[in-house]
């Protein structure tokens, strides 16, 4: 007997989720307790919990009903070890997530992550996609994670988690992040070829409007792009950097795509009106926020075997 599962899908740039210790390695030097940011312990607890509270309450439904996030997708992460503390120390920890990350080229060393339901989820293949400049060599920035698993031991899903070159790049970044739409265009190819059907999930900070070259290269080839609201605040105006695009095939069973905008994630915008998400640094300062972007969220329906047990 079968019987429809809604299935909830979590995006959220954390904004340097550092831990406090220096990695001679990269350029965190900034988020030490002597740094520029005088980043302790204490500092460090209190995001951790933060971070794990609000993916709790992105769960949260219209109808009162909640469930967990069967898959959270991050980006700005430190190390594996930021990420086990969230998953196994913090209010998430009775879900048993899972992780899949690793340390990418990018000097100041923050990476994409993705978690994972251990009971839902099972991950089959994992593949990080280097971005590379015309000379062929690896530039150093977040590579693409992508993760390929089976859901509820029926379906199988394809997972993309993004963090494109910053704007502050200039031309330069603009063609990285042409560079990873091409990337990601041909590797959503290859597995259409092989799976024409196939349930596809693009998540990420792009660092780009929905609107622009990069996205619409994308969305001009089959992949949808469910996203339009602003996630980001830039001199007063709400920008919409993270997003979800979805192939055909998950896109038919789409619920929603939104963003998440509980009260504790926004302040007052003073100098613009309205609100603005309440970053955890203002400048230099230590300002208690939980990070500068909102969390987007995407529920689609798929199929489950009644009374289907987890190993």
């Amino acid at each position: 007997m079968i019987r429809w599962v809604l299935c909830l899908v979590v995006f959220w740039n954390v904004e340097n989720y550092f831990d406090p210790f220096a990695d001679p390695l990269t350029n965190d030097d900034e988020f030490t307790p002597k740094g520029a940011y005088s980043w302790t312990w204490d500092r460090f607890l209190k995001k951790k919990n933060d971070l794990a509270k609000t993916l709790i309450s992105c769960g949260t439904q219209e109808d009162g009903t909640w469930e967990a996030p069967f898959i959270v997708g991050l980006c700005e992460i430190e190390n594996w070890y930021v990420l086990s503390l969230l998953v196994n120390d913090s209010p998430l920890a009775p879900l048993d997530y899972g992780i899949i990350h690793r340390d990418s080229p990018d000097p100041r060393g923050i990476d994409v992550a993705l978690l994972y339901l251990k009971e839902r989820f099972l991950p089959l293949a994992q593949v990080y996609y280097p971005l590379r400049g015309e000379d062929g060599l690896v530039v150093k920035t977040r590579e693409i994670l992508y993760v390929k698993g089976i859901l509820d031991n029926r379906d199988t899903l394809h997972f993309f988690v993004n963090h494109w070159p910053s704007k502050r790049g200039g031309v330069l970044a603009e063609g990285y992040r042409m560079y990873a739409a091409d990337l990601l265009l041909r590797t959503v190819d290859s597995i259409c070829k092989v799976s024409p059907q196939a349930r596809i999930i693009v998540m990420g900070d792009f660092n780009e409007l929905p609107d622009s070259r990069p996205l619409d290269h994308l969305s001009g080839k089959g992949m949808i792009n469910v996203s339009r609201e602003g996630t980001y605040k830039y001199r007063g105006v709400w920008e919409c950097l993270d997003q979800f695009l979805l192939s055909p095939f998950v896109h038919k069973k789409m619920e929603y795509a939104k963003v998440f905008k509980n009260n504790y994630l926004l302040e007052r915008d003073k100098t613009h009106l309205g609100y603005k998400p309440k970053r955890t640094y203002q400048g230099p300062v230590y300002h208690g926020g939980v990070s500068d972007h909102l969390p987007v969220t995407l529920k689609f329906i798929t199929f489950a075997p009644y009374g289907f047990t987890t190993r």
